[in-house]
């Protein structure tokens, strides 16, 4: 258990805030799926591409926190199209400050973020239970966002010439990130 008023690692923050999360969601409730990449946690239900991503940002002095698209652009359009069309049920249960966005030319999500001077265990609590709230009010739906598919996987490009085969925004199971 952290300190009380002590500053937290952002790993540290990223766990505590994982487990207070989890001992609020309802027992009914099918615990995720969990991928860890360094200060990224993403949960997700069956298709890793639809996921519900904690992310603290300590240079940027944010902590983001949402439900991200991360398959090709034309399935993410749909997948955000469907959450879109729940907008004001969704919004009405989550509170203020989320925000449905095309996050870049091809990605979506739903996030809300939260400004920090300092990662406390105070701010976890918090954003905890906005992520808790947030697997509960979207966990009917994930099934149908993630049935949407693209019709075939196109292939991907290949690299240019010197420049690396990673994409910028491309994430993946680091060796020894923590699984679930």
């Amino acid at each position: 258990m952290p300190k009380p008023g002590g500053t937290l690692k952002a790993r540290e923050f990223l766990f505590y805030t994982e487990d207070q999360m989890l001992a609020q969601l309802p027992s009914t409730l099918p615990r995720p799926n969990r991928r860890v990449m360094w200060t990224i946690l993403q949960l997700y239900y069956g298709d890793p591409a639809v996921h519900f991503e904690l992310q603290p940002q300590v240079a940027r002095g944010q902590v983001e926190l949402g439900l991200h698209f991360e398959a090709d652009a034309d399935t993410n359009e749909l997948r955000a199209g469907l959450l879109a069309e729940h907008t004001i049920p969704v919004l009405g249960t989550l509170g203020p400050g989320w925000e449905l966005e095309a996050w870049t030319v091809s990605w979506r999500r739903l996030h809300r973020v939260f400004p920090f001077e300092r990662l406390t265990a105070d701010l976890g609590r918090e954003v905890a239970g906005e992520f808790a709230r947030l697997l509960e009010t979207l966990h009917p739906m994930i099934d149908g966002l993630e049935a949407i598919r693209p019709a075939a996987e196109p292939a991907a490009p290949a690299p240019a010439a010197g420049r690396s085969h990673r994409r910028r925004f491309r994430r993946s199971q680091r060796p020894g990130a923590q699984k679930a």
